[in-house]
């Protein structure tokens, strides 16, 4: 499960980092430090109609076009690798190759240390480049004729990283996958399917931050930060 990230980077540094052309349109976001579901977040995505390399703006949490609500009566901002494909809040999406890229600094996960008491992680890249975290997008058109673009994170089996903290995480593409996962390549679906896995945990550093991230109205960068061993 994924359910709060961190997204702070400059647009600039997603840009170069994800390969987004210089003629792609600009987009405005505030900084994301303890970003939640239903918040919008900066997505790399292929244009629908240019098939270029795009950085969009994107509600989290899919809504199926189909959809006549914004709000649906059911949590849809992950989505299970294992039944994403018959899930069918996602299968469409799935099934018209519509993948995309939320680029994170980090996400978080929370250890139970009491009855009452979680203690919140950040989870980043080693390396100190940005997550690829897969997911799907969508379009919708709601009766009142206002289009809606959101997307889902997908989610695996957790490595041994994150054995410790959930059954869950979200799936990290490796750099050299981006290209396929959206869907620039001569991929086919079963080379697709085969990276919806955990990621390595050497890929991954992970550090204890201020309990007060629990509540999404603390939005500061000093939530954020190492606690002393």
């Amino acid at each position: 499960m994924c359910a709060r990230v961190k997204q702070v980077a400059e647009l600039r540094e997603i840009r170069i980092q994800f390969g987004i052309p210089d003629s792609a349109p600009a987009i405005n976001l505030p900084a994301r430090w303890n970003g939640p579901p239903t918040e919008d977040f900066a997505i790399v995505r292929r244009n629908p109609n240019t098939g270029e390399r795009a950085l969009d703006r994107l509600r989290w949490g899919l809504v199926p076009w189909w959809s006549k609500e914004a709000r649906l009566p059911y949590a849809t901002f992950n989505a299970q690798g294992e039944t994403i494909q018959d899930k069918p809040a996602f299968r469409d999406a799935w099934r018209r190759g519509q993948r995309c890229i939320l680029p994170l600094d980090a996400f978080y996960e929370w250890q139970t240390i009491g009855a009452k008491q979680k203690q919140p992680y950040a989870v980043a890249r080693r390396d100190g480049t940005l997550l690829a975290i897969g997911g799907l997008w969508e379009l919708t058109k709601l009766p009142d004729g206002t289009i809606l673009r959101s997307f889902t994170i997908i989610t695996t089996p957790p490595n041994g990283l994150l054995e410790p903290f959930h059954n869950r995480m979200p799936l990290v593409l490796a750099p050299a996958d981006v290209a396929a996962w959206l869907g620039e390549g001569d991929a086919k679906p079963e080379q697709i399917a085969a990276l919806l896995k955990p990621c390595p945990e050497e890929w991954l550093t992970l550090w204890r931050v201020d309990p007060r991230l629990n509540n999404v109205r603390n939005q500061d960068a000093e939530f954020c930060q190492a606690l002393p061993a």
